[in-house]
């Protein structure tokens, strides 16, 4: 999936306060690359309360009249109303329609055991095939500093070289995180356990090392830092950005299957909900 700057954006928006923040992020990349923007908000209709429909169409499509005249940038603005479930007609739209990026606001949802549940942003992250952005910030501006998780796997190398398409002049570090796995049986079982430890960590930089000089190297970009630290990798991450207030996070996405979508959180998804920064998710299947 090859990656460049987007001619058409949605930004999926519930009308909340918190979604102002995505209307002023999708006003400013819609004029940074020259893109159309369609603003799309999705009245989710409800069996149970079928009345007031027509009023709170009525009532939407006025506050996004009031948003789009707030627009701080210049660019072409569409207004769409719809009435169904957000996800299903986000995504639907946004194909419909031909747009090669998305914009949210932040997701909501809850974290059961494995499950990621009642977040509209998550939903549509699991299910896209184009880059999905949720905001959670206040723009100050252009994204400066963006860290991308990697594992040196195709999906998050991918991934990388979305985030260095899409904000070529932001500082881009690329993140990894590793785990000791000593061998504690053979030759290692009457030696101490802080030099195993040892002699295990130092092997695990370096190969990791490589890997990131490979990885880097592919990407044709020596500009993009790399950082390589120990722990698991949402627990490294988390810390990174806390320590760090990067701008944006940027992750790989699997495809799922049908059963699957609803159901199993991915880790882009966690990040939607833990991070207090904005994610952008990318798709990473072939």
């Amino acid at each position: 999936m090859t990656i460049s700057a987007p001619r058409k954006i949605m930004l999926a928006t519930d009308l909340t306060p918190a979604g102002d923040r995505a209307f002023d992020r999708a006003v400013e990349l819609a004029s940074e690359w020259n893109a159309e923007l369609i603003v799309l908000h999705v009245a989710e209709s409800n069996s149970a309360r079928p009345w007031g429909m027509d009023r709170r169409i009525r009532n939407a499509e006025t506050e996004m009249e009031a948003l789009v005249r707030s627009a701080k940038q210049t660019c072409k603005i569409v207004r769409h109303t719809v009435i169904g479930d957000p996800a299903d007609r986000t995504l639907a739209h946004a194909r419909e329609f031909g747009c090669d990026f998305l914009v949210t606001g932040p997701a909501h949802g809850k974290i059961i055991g494995e499950k990621y549940l009642g977040s509209t942003a998550a939903r549509i992250v699991r299910r896209a095939n184009i880059p999905v952005l949720a905001v959670r910030r206040r723009p100050e501006g252009p994204y400066g500093s963006i860290v991308a998780a990697v594992d040196f796997s195709d999906p998050s190398r991918r991934a990388l070289l979305g985030g260095h398409a899409l904000f070529p002049s932001a500082r881009l570090t690329a993140l990894h995180s590793y785990q000791l796995k000593p061998n504690w049986s053979g030759p290692n079982a009457e030696r101490t356990l802080d030099i195993i430890e040892s002699e295990e960590r130092e092997r695990a930089i370096k190969e990791a090392e490589h890997h990131m000089e490979d990885l880097i190297t592919a990407a044709g970009a020596p500009a993009i830092g790399s950082t390589i630290l120990e722990g698991e990798p949402e627990a490294v991450l988390s810390d990174y950005v806390a320590r760090n207030w990067p701008d944006l996070v940027v992750a790989g996405t699997h495809g799922r299957s049908e059963i699957e979508y609803d159901t199993i959180g991915s880790v882009a998804e966690r990040f939607l909900m833990t991070l207090p920064c904005d994610v952008l998710a990318i798709p990473t299947r072939k």
